[in-house]
Formats: structure tokens, sequence, C-alpha cells
């Protein structure tokens, strides 16, 4: 584990479990808010699954079958246990990431594909991804970034996966507009307007809403507080026109995730400037900046 701290903020990443944020945290006069669901700290094997927040790279959501074709490459990606026969949010939250720096509020972590050493993960496009992390009066920054390294055009996306606890007394505000409609097996089937079940504009209690959706034109501003707790949490994304909520039937966390494309977006019909794939030339960067910001409920 690697730990930042500025001022009253603490955020614990784990490099080698999938570059995720175990912990952020706020100490205040009254003990110490959770930001996002921690890491229990009696686990004695985590995976990323157990983790504050993961990466999603290089691409998020579904890819139906794992299967999809690109240019001259017809791809087969082995099915993720979550979601079999499904791959699901790309390599980088199942891998271990390099860190490359760190200083008592800043990290940079590194994770480098090459099809040749991936140990049976069938991504045919070498690449390399960093995230920057830094802590500072406000909250965290999380800077992802994404570079093509083979010498054909690659499909390219990105995203943050955090996890929020205590719905039970959560709202969620947001400007979501249209939502990808879905199947039983989660991958979309096209955009339609956001029905008020679905609807964030105003805060919104998260014990009523069960959704597992991506929405699009998203303006990547989300405000998370708790009816119960001192501190709220406002989300600003650049680089992520689209968002996932995710909020499962019994449990006690939800998910608000940036993400700068709709699931299976390599299968979709729609251009990319409607899915928001990016088509990465060889050597070309694209970027993701997410900033968790700390204020008073």
């Amino acid at each position: 584990m690697l730990t930042l701290a500025h001022s009253r903020l603490e955020a614990v990443l784990a490099p080698e479990t999938g570059g995720c944020i175990a912990r952020f945290s706020l100490r205040h006069d009254g003990g110490i808010q959770q930001l996002l669901r921690p890491l229990a700290h009696d686990h004695a094997s985590p995976g990323p699954l157990d983790m504050a927040c993961y990466p999603l790279v290089p691409f998020s959501g579904r890819i139906t079958n794992g299967r999809f074709r690109f240019g001259a490459e017809d791809v087969a990606l082995p099915p993720d246990p979550i979601c079999v026969p499904h791959a699901i949010h790309g390599r980088g939250w199942r891998a271990p990431w390099e860190v490359l720096e760190a200083s008592a509020n800043t990290a940079r972590l590194r994770f480098v594909h090459k099809p040749e050493d991936a140990g049976g993960w069938s991504w045919p496009w070498s690449f390399e991804t960093e995230q920057h992390f830094s802590l500072g009066l406000e909250g965290l920054s999380v800077a992802m970034r994404l570079t093509n390294l083979s010498s054909a055009p690659m499909p390219g996306g990105l995203g943050l996966h955090p996890f929020f606890n205590g719905r039970a007394s959560a709202r969620l505000q947001a400007r979501l507009p249209e939502v990808w409609e879905s199947g039983p097996d989660g991958t979309p089937t096209g955009l339609a307007p956001v029905p008020e079940k679905w609807r964030f504009d105003e805060p919104r209690d998260m014990k009523d809403v069960d959704v597992d959706h991506c929405f699009s034109r998203s303006e990547g501003r989300f405000r998370v507080d708790w009816t119960d707790r001192p501190f709220a949490l406002r989300i600003e994304a650049t680089g992520a026109p689209h968002a996932i909520v995710y909020a499962p039937p019994g449990e006690d966390f939800f998910c608000a995730e940036p993400v700068s494309h709709a699931p299976d977006a390599v299968n979709r019909p729609e251009r990319e400037d409607v899915t928001g794939l990016r088509t990465l030339v060889p050597g070309e960067t694209m970027e993701l900046l997410c900033r968790f910001l700390v204020e008073e409920a």
C-alpha cells in the first residue's frame, strides 16, 4: 500500500492490486469520514472489487462475448468472471501497476501492456497507461493517460469506477440526459431519453434507486452527500462524456463512474462521437481527469 496525506485528507493506493484506490478519507473534529467505500483493514487478500475505486483501461463496460472486429483485427478476449461470457472494464484493474514516482501527497503509476507478455489476455495492441494522483486541500485529483504503442490504430477508452457506501443515507445529483437501454445481459441496445426513475437533476435518495446503466451527454459533474455525514463529495471529470450509475438491489453501496465511452462501443453501429469510442493512431494519447472535491454538506 502507498499512503498519500495532505492536511486532513488521506488516500491509500494499492499499486499491485490493479492500481486501485483502497481508501480516501477525511479527518475532522467528529472523527474520520470515509469519502469512498473503504477497503476493510482486516482483509487478508483483497482484490480490485474490494477496493474504493479502480481504473478502467483500455475500455470500460462490457464487450459482448469478448469479441469485436477493428480494422484488420478480429479480437476474442477471455470472459471476465464477474460477467461470463463477456469481457469487462479492460485490463488495468486486473494487473499490477509500477510506481514511477511518489511523494507525501502525489504518486504516478504506470501499466504497460504488450501482447506477447499478456498471459492470455488477447488484446492485440501494445499500450501504456498512467495514473497521476495528487492530494491537495480541496481533495483528490486523478489524471489518467492512455497511449497507443503499437504500429496500427487501436480502439481506446478510459474511466474510473468509484464505490460509495452508506447508500441508505446517500443522495446523488448529476445531469444525465440520455441513457443506453440494455438487454438482460447488460449490453446496450440503443439510446433513449432518461426516464423519471433515473433522473438525478435534483439530489436523489439512492436507497430508492436500482440501476445498472450507462448515461450519455454527461457534464462530468456529480455530487454525493449523506444525510448523516458532515461532508459531501463533488466530482468533476473532463474527458468523460458518459457515466455509468450502478446501484444493485440489496447492497449498501452504489457507483457513479465517469467514463469516456458507452459499453460495447466497439460493436455499436453509431458514430464514435455518439458512443465516445476513440481511435488512437500509433503514438496518440488520450486523457481523462477526475477530481474528488470535498465540501461541507
